[in-house]
């Protein structure tokens, strides 16, 4: 939440075109009362553009955005009004003012949950208003324009979003951007290939996300609603069936994904770029995994940098057993996970613990998580072995950021 609210309040920063939502208290305020997706100034400016739309027009839906604007601060107008009597019940009680019915509390917490509710489908449809009546401001953009310009809105608002939880174990790949990382290698790895070449993947992965960007989104957000009042009705059961549902739709946006990034891997022209590109999807799938520059690689880099000739020498022959082992122990790591989905389990849920279908599988992630720890440990070990007390001293201060 805290990195969501950072990143829209950079956003928001120096941008007079279009209105904002006044302040971070604001945002706060929209957030509590689950006003989502909200539509910020630059994705505004970025449909506008997409549309084509001249400055007169786009003044046109300045005006337009700060109605949308409006129409969401009531929606939050009304969803305090409705829940002041609930809050007022549940403070009296926990403030100890009121005596409490058996199970009041926790329906009074469930009540607060389900008034929030109450405001998705007002937003949803001040969304799909805003987004047509900009559309309309030109009678000249025809319909497969007017959907691709969405589309493109859509992966901002609905998968930008989920790539800030990246650092989360419990992320596998939830809002991959099949543009975003073909525009990222077609700089790197892939930057002898024509951008035209890309478009029938791009093309590919666009029509079968069309369909089911929104309905994943309002799916998500159904099943945190779901998870949050099974949490304080202490409803594992309920929990595990929430889990056994996103794995579903998880798994059919891996296949999506998967033919994106096979098709996209028939373009390499060397072994070296399709290696590349093969990096950069497990990366977008599980970025926490597949993370650099851990300890042992900084170590070994400080030894490089400042070392002696011997020391340089221990870290060659270390780093590259490290790194060889640490890749098959990531892509076992991969696999269990995969397993676990396909059972129904993310197994780094903390509710999988309770789903007795995957006991087994929580045990070898467990394994592998061990060996990875013991991999880190003995590699470092082996680094540090030949330096100076004052080399580990400068080691210590260099993983301690200082």
């Amino acid at each position: 939440m805290k990195a969501v609210l950072l990143v829209v309040s950079l956003v928001l920063m120096g941008m007079p075109a279009y209105g904002v939502p006044g302040s971070n208290e604001k945002l706060v305020t929209y957030q509590s009362h689950q006003i989502s997706p909200l539509i910020l100034p630059d994705n505004i400016r970025r449909y506008v553009a997409s549309l084509g739309l001249d400055e007169m027009q786009g003044t046109i839906a300045d005006v337009r955005y700060e109605s949308y604007l409006d129409a969401l601060d009531s929606i939050v107008e009304a969803s305090i009004a409705r829940e002041a009597t609930i809050r007022k019940r549940l403070d009296g009680i926990l403030k100890g003012r009121y005596r409490a019915a058996p199970g009041e509390v926790q329906k009074l917490r469930v009540d607060l949950e389900k008034s929030k509710r109450q405001n998705w489908k007002m937003v949803d449809e001040q969304l799909d208003l805003l987004l047509e009546d900009i559309a309309a401001i030109s009678p000249e953009i025809g319909r497969n324009k007017i959907d691709r310009s969405k589309f493109d809105l859509f992966r901002h608002i609905y998968l930008t979003p989920l790539r800030l939880e990246e650092a989360d174990p419990r992320y596998s790949g939830e809002g991959v951007d099949l543009f975003v990382l073909v525009e990222e290698a077609s700089r790197e790895e892939l930057s002898d290939v024509p951008d035209e070449s890309f478009q029938p993947a791009l093309e590919a992965w666009r029509t079968a996300m069309f369909p089911i960007i929104r309905s994943n989104a309002a799916s998500e957000r159904e099943a945190a609603f779901r998870n949050r009042v099974s949490a304080i009705n202490r409803d594992s059961s309920d929990q595990i069936n929430i889990m056994i549902d996103r794995s579903k739709r998880w798994s059919e946006r891996q296949g999506i994904d998967y033919q994106g990034f096979i098709t996209i891997y028939g373009l390499c022209s060397t072994p070296e770029d399709a290696a590349e590109w093969t990096a950069r999807y497990r990366r977008a799938n599980y970025p926490w995994l597949w993370i650099s520059g851990d300890e042992v690689e900084q170590i070994a880099d400080w030894i490089f940098a400042n070392g002696e000739v011997e020391q340089i020498v221990v870290v060659n022959d270390v780093l590259s057993d490290y790194l060889a082992r640490r890749e098959a122990l990531r892509l076992e790591t991969e696999s269990i996970l995969a397993e676990g989905r396909a059972l129904g389990a993310n197994l780094n849920n903390d509710i999988s613990a309770s789903f007795e279908a995957v006991n087994q599988l929580r045990q070898k992630l467990m394994q592998n998580s061990g060996k990875r720890t013991i991999l880190i440990r003995d590699a470092r070990a082996q680094l540090e072995h030949p330096l100076t007390p004052g080399q580990r001293a400068a080691i210590s201060r260099l993983l301690l950021g200082l």
